[in-house]
């Protein structure tokens, strides 16, 4: 979707809500651009009239990749394309290998999920604590977080902008105090990325995570994480599902070669060696399809 260089008018013809409807919903759910809803009922219709094209849809996923990467100025490698970000944070929270000695910090202005799937964890006894920073005046001190993460702390972890009530973390040196102490910087940017520019590499947090129906005004049911090359190396999934592993359909096709010309081996389950080991099962294509075919 290209609207540089559109004045304000031209913008607003692409969102047709717009002519009817002052809308102040985005945060929750953007309303659809004519773009999308082309690209979506050109789908469908392909879908009807000639049955699935499961290959030829294939490469969608590996461009939008390429178009989150370029977004957040990351390498295609370092991005998966999930369900959900809920997805990404759990597959991600479950792939670190923790200690029972260990604590993870989260602030209370976080989306519920990126605080109980942590609890999980302890619960389970597989980490120590989950500290959960208070606001203050409706944000959390710098100071919370210098007191909070410490030698122990395995990961931080939070919301760029708080689904509550807008407050923008100072992620940049949150990073800092975690990568001090050798924790993880995660970061779900659901409720900034498309109003402000976020680039994953001058942050240099290790996870970042985001949906595309807010503020990106893409569909339900997308959704990408973004990996640092170094911290893939580190992270063990739990699980793997068939697109998670090295010699996926994925990177088949890209070795050209039959996507199912040879059995797969079942024997054993070697995750792939870039963010696609937590793409666990099949995507929803029309949801990912990307503006223009590679």
């Amino acid at each position: 979707m290209e609207w540089v260089g559109m004045n304000v008018t031209q913008v607003r013809e692409q969102i047709p809500l717009l002519a009817n409807t002052v809308y102040l919903d985005n945060a929750g759910a953007g309303p659809p651009p004519v773009s999308v809803y082309a690209e979506m009922l050109k789908f469908l219709n392909e879908w009807r009239d000639h049955g699935e094209k499961w290959e030829e849809w294939l490469p969608d996923i590996v461009r939008s990749r390429e178009l989150f990467a370029q977004l957040i100025e990351a390498n295609r490698d370092e991005v998966a394309c999930i369900p959900n970000v809920s997805s990404g944070l759990g597959a991600v929270a479950t792939s670190i290998q923790l200690n029972r000695e260990q604590n993870v910090v989260v602030s209370e202005l976080n989306f519920p999920t990126n605080i109980y799937l942590w609890h999980t964890l302890q619960q389970r006894g597989v980490l120590k604590e989950v500290r959960v920073l208070k606001q203050v005046n409706g944000s959390i001190p710098l100071s919370a977080y210098e007191r909070a993460i410490d030698d122990n702390t395995a990961a931080v972890s939070l919301d760029y902008v708080s689904w509550i009530n807008g407050c923008r973390e100072r992620i940049a040196e949150v990073t800092k105090l975690a990568h001090s102490h050798g924790a993880l910087m995660i970061v779900d940017v659901f409720h900034a990325l498309g109003v402000m520019p976020i680039y994953a590499k001058k942050l240099d947090v290790d996870v970042l995570a985001s949906g595309t129906y807010k503020w990106l005004m893409g569909p339900h049911g997308a959704a990408f994480l973004y990996v640092k090359q170094e911290v893939l190396e580190k992270l063990q999934p739990t699980i793997i599902g068939w697109h998670g592993i090295r010699d996926s359909v994925i990177a088949r096709i890209q070795a050209q070669e039959e996507v199912f010309g040879r059995p797969f081996d079942l024997n054993q389950a070697e995750p792939a060696s870039n963010a696609s080991k937590f793409e666990w099962g099949t995507w929803a294509f029309i949801s990912v399809r990307a503006p223009k075919r590679p």
